[in-house]
């Protein structure tokens, strides 16, 4: 794992210092997502990102692409600070946080999880204003206002409405959902899919509503709302 560690590191290091040309290009965010590297899995539907993964467990745990564009809108909103319900590891949320950094060095990424999986915190701390909240959930945030908030802890659809309900609607600039397209979990009451649906709905008219959905069967998927101020 540690040579993984090392390269994202070296990402992090690049995205922080990259110039203004090279922040706004997809290309150059979506080579360090490449660089930064994949969690380790044999998914299929992954197949043709296969040169991307990393050997351990520490990685990407997203459909790359989607990821990539889905990072490049939300540094766009100037974020002072954000929250993530349900980090595993952590490789997503220091790419996010660096993502966010560049755009704003004020910003502060608070990381929650119930268990302590995250290795090399301390590293990362050394290069981003990272919080880190564990064991927790979002009833230990409840009611309290972050910029931008990020939801992809327990997929069922109570789970997630209990997280946006505790953190996701008081977002004061974009709430975001991962596994939108996640049919895997239809069966804890329809799950995140079932979810995004009733909030994109419901949402539509006072939210700009951004879906990040590539896989070419419905897979993964990051659901983005962006309140307009």
């Amino acid at each position: 794992m540690n040579g993984d560690i090392e390269k994202a590191m070296l990402v992090v290091r690049r995205i922080l210092s990259s110039s203004d040309t090279e922040f706004h290009s997809r290309s150059f965010i979506l080579d360090q997502v490449r660089q930064y590297g994949l969690f380790f899995s044999g998914w299929s539907l992954l197949s043709k990102f296969v040169e991307w993964q990393n050997c351990s467990q520490f990685g990407l745990l997203q459909y790359p692409t989607e990821f990539a564009d889905f990072a490049m809108e939300v540094a766009k909103l100037n974020i002072d600070d954000a929250i993530e319900i349900g980090v595993y590891y952590g490789a997503s949320s220091f790419f996010l946080a660096a993502m966010l950094q560049r755009a704003n060095k004020k910003s502060t990424y608070h990381m929650v999880d119930i268990a302590d999986r995250i290795p090399a915190i301390n590293e990362f701390k050394s290069l981003l204003n990272l919080e880190v909240h564990i064991p927790a959930t979002s009833d230990d945030f409840k009611g309290k206002e972050f910029d931008f908030v990020f939801i992809d802890a327990d997929h069922s659809y109570e789970a997630t409405l209990r997280d946006y309900l505790n953190l996701g609607q008081f977002a004061k600039k974009a709430v975001a959902f991962h596994d939108i397209c996640g049919h895997e979990y239809d069966h804890l009451s329809g799950g995140t899919v079932r979810f995004w649906k009733d909030f994109r709905d419901s949402n539509a008219t006072e939210m700009r509503i951004v879906q990040f959905t590539h896989s070419p069967t419905e897979w993964m998927g990051i659901g983005l709302g962006v309140k307009e101020v």
